[in-house]
């Protein structure tokens, strides 16, 4: 009979530290765990460890922020992406302009990659221009489903304010009813997306 409870409150417990395990790993799944590893990793100065977890969180990111790419530029600054800083750092200053949290700082990272890509093409080294995403720059997604566009945040206006605290709304240039087909959004984040307010 020792026995027998013995064993049933040994697979009790084994059932139980399984669906622990399940419950830690689902956050995980969540993109902003993987964005908020790679930033800290970053911090560290363990850049390829952070382009890891970046690589991650993209593929399976729905709503691509402003954040992650001056994270993923800036790491790849860092690790001597050149093309591929360059790139994500434009794409923070189209979602941001000059007023974003981080503007002043992507500037300075964006002159400095800038002249590291003029370097290195001036060497006798050829540029690795098959560096992911600066040749693809793509997201896999469900060409099935809508992505919320990432200029509007889904709402088809975008809204600023100026000095004085006025505020102006206008269309979207790029979404329809604040969403992107899988196409558009891969050209969105290539820089390729014509802005449809010029197409009329």
């Amino acid at each position: 009979m020792r026995k027998f409870l013995f064993v049933l409150m040994l697979i009790a417990g084994l059932a139980r530290l399984a669906t622990a395990q399940q419950v830690l790993a689902k956050p995980l799944e969540d993109p902003r765990r993987f964005i908020d590893t790679a930033v800290n990793y970053m911090n560290q100065e363990r850049y390829a460890e952070a382009d890891g977890y970046f690589m991650t969180a993209l593929e399976n990111i729905n709503v691509l922020s402003a954040d992650f790419c001056f994270y993923f530029g800036k790491n790849s600054y860092y690790l001597q992406s050149y093309s591929q800083s360059i790139d994500w750092l434009n794409k923070y200053l189209e979602l941001k302009g000059s007023r974003g949290q981080h503007s002043k700082e992507v500037l300075e990272i964006l002159e400095k990659a800038e002249e590291g890509f003029r370097n290195n093409r001036s060497s006798t080294a050829k540029v690795d221009v098959k560096t992911r995403f600066f040749y693809l720059n793509t997201i896999n997604c469900d060409h099935n489903k809508v992505i919320t566009c990432p200029v509007c945040k889904g709402d088809d206006v975008i809204t600023t304010t100026d000095q004085l605290g006025e505020k102006y709304y206008r269309t979207c240039p790029y979404s329809h009813n604040g969403v992107l087909t899988c196409a558009e959004f891969n050209l969105l984040i290539q820089g390729k997306l014509k802005d449809k307010t010029k197409e009329k």
